[in-house]
C-alpha cells in the first residue's frame, strides 16, 4: 500500500437484519431532511421575505444563507443556520461507517464521482480533515465514516468548519446588505410566479434525481 493511504472497508459490519436495522434508522432520516430541502427550495420565494427563518430551517443552503443574513437577527441566523448544515452529516458519516465500501460504491454507480472519488478514497488520509472543515458534502461525509475517522474528530471537524462558514457567509452578507435587499425585495412582490417556477424545477430536479437513484433506494 502506497504511504499516505488507508483502506476504507469492504465489508459491511454486523449481520443481515442488524445491517437493515441500521440503514433504516439512517435512511429514513436523510429521506425526511432531503425532503424537507426540497420544499424549501420549491418555495424560497414565498418564504424569503415573510417567513426567512422558515426557510433557513428547511434548507441553509450558500444562496439562503446570504440571503437571509440581512432580515435574520444574527444569533437565531448561526443557531439555525449551524443546525440545518450540519443536520445529516451524522448520518451520512454512520452510514459510511456501518455499510463501509458498499456505501461508496452505490454512490460511485449512482451518483458519480469518478477519477475524483476514487483518488479522494485513495487519499483520505491526507486529504479527509481538510475536506471535513472545510467541504463536509454528503460524499465527504461518508468517506470519513468509511475511512474510519472517529466520531470526536469528524464532529469537532464539522461544526468548526461549519461555523467558521456561516461567520465568513455573514459577513459576506453584510458588506453586500443593499443588493441583497433588493434581491429580497424582488422576490417579495413577485412571490407567487416566482415559487411556481422554483417549485417546478424543484419536481424536475426530484424526478431526475429519483430516475438516476439519488440518495435512496
Amino acid at each position: 500500500m502506497a504511504p499516505g493511504t488507508q483502506p476504507v472497508r469492504t465489508q459491511p459490519i454486523g449481520s443481515q437484519p442488524t445491517r437493515r436495522r441500521r440503514l433504516a434508522l439512517l435512511t429514513i432520516p436523510l429521506v425526511v431532511v432531503f425532503a424537507t430541502a426540497a420544499i424549501g427550495n420549491a418555495t424560497a420565494p414565498a418564504l424569503l421575505d415573510s417567513h426567512p427563518a422558515v426557510l433557513l430551517a428547511l434548507n441553509a443552503t450558500t444562496r439562503h444563507l446570504l440571503l437571509t443574513s440581512t432580515s435574520v437577527d444574527v444569533v437565531p441566523w448561526v443557531l439555525i443556520g449551524l443546525g440545518r448544515r450540519l443536520l445529516e452529516d451524522p448520518f451520512l458519516y454512520f452510514l459510511g461507517r456501518w455499510q463501509g465500501d458498499e456505501a461508496l460504491d452505490w454512490i460511485d454507480r449512482k451518483v458519480g464521482g469518478g477519477r475524483w472519488l476514487q483518488l479522494v478514497r485513495r487519499r483520505f488520509r491526507l486529504l479527509g480533515y481538510p475536506l471535513v472543515a472545510l467541504a463536509p458534502g454528503g460524499v465527504v461525509c461518508l468517506l470519513a465514516g468509511a475511512s474510519g475517522m472517529g466520531p470526536a474528530a469528524f464532529l469537532t471537524l464539522n461544526v468548526m468548519g461549519t461555523l467558521a462558514t456561516l461567520l465568513a457567509l455573514r459577513t459576506l452578507g453584510e458588506q453586500a446588505a443593499q443588493p441583497i435587499e433588493a434581491v429580497v425585495a424582488f422576490a417579495g412582490r413577485n412571490a407567487l410566479p416566482l415559487t411556481v417556477v422554483t417549485a417546478a424545477l424543484t419536481a424536475a430536479w426530484v424526478w431526475r434525481t429519483r430516475r438516476h437513484g439519488g440518495f435512496s433506494r
